[in-house]
């Protein structure tokens, strides 16, 4: 092994050194690279490559400080048996909206090492912290003002994840039987919420271009709502995107029956997909009614537990404070690592071509089955023939190693189920589980047609 493995470093971004170290990480992810197996001596990978020795040094020197490999005196160097933790049992788990791993290891490695280095900066997150860091604050205003998302830093309330954004805005401002409106497809995790706050939670039927408008108004007439719960840029889990003349509408509702509309963005969008929030439309129209949303847990990964939220400054105290009653403090390190990310440019990195890829397979997949389909971001939303039923398919698949959701985990009995495409550990899996999936809706129609 050690003697033919020659990696290709244009797949990989940034100096050589750590185009190589990225290219063992995913090696190793892809089992090219197997336990106990021999790097090619370093002088022979430099030629092979056409880089430096020293490159190649210090490539293998960081892959050690990571724990990838381990170097023998006078042996060489050798991957670890265990470098890289498991996935887990499941084969591929395609129900968890996720990013596909690829340099995140890497990249949260580098910042760690950074801030360890840094015994100052680290002495000011160990302490307890009632408000954030003005530096950090900085870092996520700059950001999203990049992304023309325009707010002041003051504006600003950091969150442990969306899930806690959620929670803190509807116990701040809702009680023990006031309605909670959302789409009747929607996230559990917002009914969730709101049954443990005892808030009566009501369902809107959805059009291709969002909620339906009459419907939704003759709601908010019955219920006097204070909040409305969308999420509008990729709906979770219809994959529809709000129109533009929905939008208007919607801020032109809150404005007169005066109702505030949580925005939760947290679903992820490759960059051609993405619609500027209505967070946005409403600070040009000058309409502060809507709250906004979002989490870099679907940008880099679920285990980076960093949400926020954007909200209207009358509504800063009341937000703050129901914050302050679930957790003293959101981790002021958790913050740090989240802004070195921004800072390094690396939250999505080259992800967005491999969702892109797996998009269209999975597209030409559903076109070959004759399903009705829609895809944005990580997600994709298939509606299932009349002949198999969404949660045999489901069964069918998990036996195979393979999880999906079923649409009735959002509310939708209608035969749907819902795909997301981070979960394979590279091309092949993720080909051969597109192919499985195929494979066992071909079966189960015809296993229908054979009951008499």
């Amino acid at each position: 092994m050690g003697t033919i493995w020659t990696p290709d470093l244009n797949a990989f971004s940034g100096p050589k050194y750590q185009r190589l170290v990225s290219a063992i990480e995913q090696g190793i992810l892809q089992k090219v690279l197997t336990q106990g197996s021999k790097l090619p001596p370093q002088r022979r990978l430099a030629d092979a490559l056409g880089i430096t020795i020293g490159t190649v040094t210090r490539a293998y020197a960081l892959a050690e400080q990571r724990g990838y490999v381990e170097a023998r005196v006078g042996d060489g160097t050798y991957v670890n048996a265990s470098p890289v933790p498991e996935i887990g049992k499941v084969q591929l788990n395609m129900a968890t909206c996720q990013q596909p791993l690829t340099d995140q290891i890497s990249t949260l490695s580098d910042c760690l090492s950074q801030l360890a280095k840094d015994p100052t900066k680290l002495s000011q997150l160990l302490g307890y912290r009632a408000s954030p860091l003005d530096q950090h604050q900085q870092v996520f205003h700059q950001w999203l003002n990049q992304r023309g998302i325009q707010q002041t830093p003051e504006q600003l309330i950091f969150t442990h994840g969306g899930q806690q954004a959620i929670f803190a805005c509807l116990s701040a401002f809702l009680s023990t039987g006031d309605a909670l409106l959302h789409e009747q497809y929607s996230y559990p995790g917002v009914r969730i919420c709101a049954k443990q706050l005892g808030v009566t939670s009501i369902g809107v039927p959805l059009t291709h271009e969002g909620v339906d408008l009459a419907r939704f108004e003759a709601l908010v007439q019955i219920h006097h709502p204070k909040l409305v719960y969308l999420t509008l840029n990729n709906q979770n889990p219809t994959c529809i995107q709000y129109s533009d003349s929905q939008r208007q509408k919607l801020l032109d509702l809150a404005e007169q029956y005066q109702f505030y509309i949580i925005e939760d963005d947290v679903n992820y969008c490759l960059p051609e997909e993405w619609h500027s929030p209505l967070w946005q439309l409403a600070k040009q129209l000058a309409i502060p009614r809507v709250i906004y949303i979002s989490s870099l847990s679907k940008l880099f990964s679920g285990g980076l537990r960093q949400g926020f939220i954007l909200v209207p400054e009358p509504l800063i105290a009341q937000v703050r404070l129901a914050i302050h009653s679930q957790c003293w403090m959101v981790s002021p390190l958790n913050i740090e690592i989240a802004c070195q990310l921004i800072k390094k440019g690396q939250i999505t990195a080259d992800r967005d071509t491999i969702v892109r890829q797996r998009q269209r397979l999975c597209i030409a997949m559903g076109e070959r089955l004759g399903l009705t389909q829609t895809w944005r971001g990580l997600n994709g939303w298939l509606h299932l023939p009349e002949d198999i039923k969404a949660h045999h398919l489901v069964t069918a698949l998990a036996a195979k190693g393979i999880l999906i959701r079923n649409g009735d985990d959002f509310n939708c009995h209608d035969n749907f189920i819902r795909l997301s495409l981070g979960g394979a550990e590279n091309d092949s899996q993720f080909q051969h589980a597109i192919e499985c999936i195929e494979a066992t809706i071909h079966s189960l129609v015809q296993n229908a047609y054979s009951v008499v």
